[in-house]
């Protein structure tokens, strides 16, 4: 408790010296002035708004936004748990856009919002510096909040597309990814139940440590799996999401991005990463797979998750049922 009150302590002070007012610009990537227009003014208003709840350690005002639900969820659930102020008070991004597959246009979202984090909670240890990135819709409303991924993975990602001609799917995937690990951040049931298919399948690992016989010997170590369905899944989750209500920030980071398409069944992607997971009281690094079904583009399902301690051999494409 006392190390949570200096932290408290810290965070407020820290706060209190951060920049308030912020104008946001559009670098490039869009010619419509109207739209330019209405989401410069929004994202300015949004983080002047951050700024302004840290600067008074207060909840966020985001009165006047045109901001969805969605996106109001993630920001409130994120601010129970750490609070952050932009780097500059002038900031100008390029505007990225994601089409469909028929070439309209999906949504519009600004990368790379450097932000100063102040933890309120002693389990949050993703740094001192996160990056934030904005969606909006198609006519500026803004629809969703995340962290984002380093730049250098991001950047990785995206040339790998360009080789394999499927940028516009691997920015979808990344951005999806990026909402999943937020949903554990933010302890988002809700998103959960939306995002795994009902008959996704899931395989969850759990290290045993066993004691040989005779001191001389030395406690070995194995892998136990356990297969379930996304009702058993989100129950168990559902457990760990209200105890952490109580116990704190779910600290996930996911990074080390691999990504690969079916080759018969081209809205399919198996996506392997490392998954950093840490609360009070308990740790744990591995391997997680997720194989992702984009034939709904706007609503992409999760079909399997799966994890493995690091250094085990990660699931393959041929040891996958829907695959």
């Amino acid at each position: 408790m006392k190390k949570l009150t200096l932290i408290l302590i810290a965070a407020v002070a820290l706060c209190a010296q951060a920049q308030a007012a912020v104008k946001f610009k559009i670098r490039d990537g869009i010619d419509n002035q109207t739209l330019i227009d209405k989401m410069e003014q929004q994202t300015s208003l949004l983080l002047t708004a951050i700024n302004d709840a840290c600067q008074q350690n207060t909840d966020l005002n985001i009165a006047g936004l045109d901001i969805s639900d969605t996106a109001i969820e993630s920001l409130a659930s994120c601010w129970e748990n750490v609070h952050f102020s932009t780097e500059d008070d002038f900031i100008a991004e390029s505007c990225l856009t994601r089409k469909r597959a028929n070439g309209t246009t999906k949504s519009y979202q600004f990368r790379n919002i450097g932000l100063t984090m102040f933890p309120i909670d002693d389990a949050y240890d993703s740094g001192s510096r996160r990056e934030l990135c904005i969606d909006f819709t198609p006519n500026g409303r803004i629809d969703d909040i995340n962290f984002t991924m380093d730049n250098t993975t991001y950047t990785k990602m995206l040339a790998e597309g360009e080789m394999l001609k499927d940028v516009e799917r691997r920015m979808q995937i990344l951005g999806w990814c990026e909402k999943f690990k937020q949903a554990y951040n933010d302890k988002n049931i809700r998103f959960m139940e939306d995002v795994f298919s009902d008959d996704a399948l899931i395989i969850t690992g759990k290290v045993i440590s066993e004691r040989r016989k005779g001191p001389e010997l030395p406690t070995s170590q194995k892998v136990v799996y356990t297969q379930q369905n996304k009702r058993e899944y989100l129950n168990k989750l559902r457990t760990i999401f209200d105890r952490q209500k109580h116990n704190g920030y779910i600290n996930v980071i996911f990074d080390d991005y691999r990504v690969m398409r079916h080759d018969a069944k081209p809205d399919y992607y198996y996506v392997t990463l490392s998954q950093k997971w840490h609360t009070k009281g308990y740790s744990d690094e591995g391997i997680v797979v997720l194989v992702w079904d984009f034939t709904d583009e706007d609503h992409p399902q999760i079909m399997v998750r799966t994890w493995q301690p690091i250094g085990e051999v990660p699931f393959g494409p041929n040891d996958i049922p829907v695959l």
